[in-house]
């Protein structure tokens, strides 16, 4: 079984992340502005103090956040995780994130496959924030088996399905490795957060090069392994 080595997987992704960032750079930024657009009135939240009652509180929610541009966030934010995977994957494919002259095309998608990518991230999440509620231990054991399925639908031709149990096999032996790539993530993140909002962006680029690393990795081993016993 292949190992992952964090501080080798750390290396080559601040390698790539110092070649790549500008484009990375641009739509880590529109995703970060995108929380502007959910932002409603605070002074309902505001004249609640200490008030208990869930009605109250339901409503001054409703109040505070915008509805409309929740919706209109996560189904942009989602859009630009599939570009994100997209042109990651093509920097461990081509050697870019796009091809020369053709970044316009790196922003189209196929319908077909963006609407299974849209419903493996949403799926994924809402299964990883229930199982985090009911038991944080089951979240975090869903998060790292489950981590890779919305980037499989991005490099393979899979299934719903699929995409879940694909990940799920290629993690299995990993959890604790993967586990302790996440703290590293977390800590990298931590210090760019440290260094201002760039610093906390150019950190979000890091950690995504980190885990396409893995995710490679862990699929090159895997389809030497299925070769191997054809």
């Amino acid at each position: 079984m292949k190992k992952l080595f964090i501080g080798d997987i750390v290396s080559r992704a601040w390698d790539l992340a110092v070649k790549h960032w500008p484009v990375f750079l641009i739509i880590a930024l529109i995703s970060s502005a995108l929380g502007i657009l959910v932002r409603g009135d605070s002074s309902a939240l505001m004249s609640l103090g200490n008030n208990p009652d869930p009605e109250e509180v339901y409503m001054a929610l409703l109040q505070s956040y915008n509805p409309v541009g929740i919706l209109v966030v996560v189904f942009v934010s989602i859009y630009l995780n599939y570009i994100t995977y997209r042109m990651l994957a093509n920097v461990m494919n081509i050697g870019q994130p796009y091809r020369e002259g053709e970044l316009l095309d790196a922003l189209k998608v196929d319908l077909a496959k963006f609407g299974l990518f849209f419903g493996v991230e949403i799926v994924f999440a809402l299964a990883v924030a229930v199982a985090g509620m009911l038991c944080v231990i089951p979240g975090l054991f869903l998060a790292v088996r489950w981590y890779f399925a919305p980037l499989i639908v991005v490099t393979e031709n899979v299934s719903f399905s699929e995409a879940f149990s694909r990940s799920w096999d290629l993690t299995k032996g990993h959890f604790w490795e993967l586990f302790l790539l996440g703290l590293t993530a977390i800590g990298i993140s931590i210090v760019g957060l440290c260094a201002c909002c760039v610093g906390i962006v150019f950190a979000q680029i890091i950690v995504n090069f980190m885990f396409i690393i893995a995710y490679y990795e862990l699929k090159k081993a895997d389809d030497e392994t299925t070769c191997y016993v054809q």
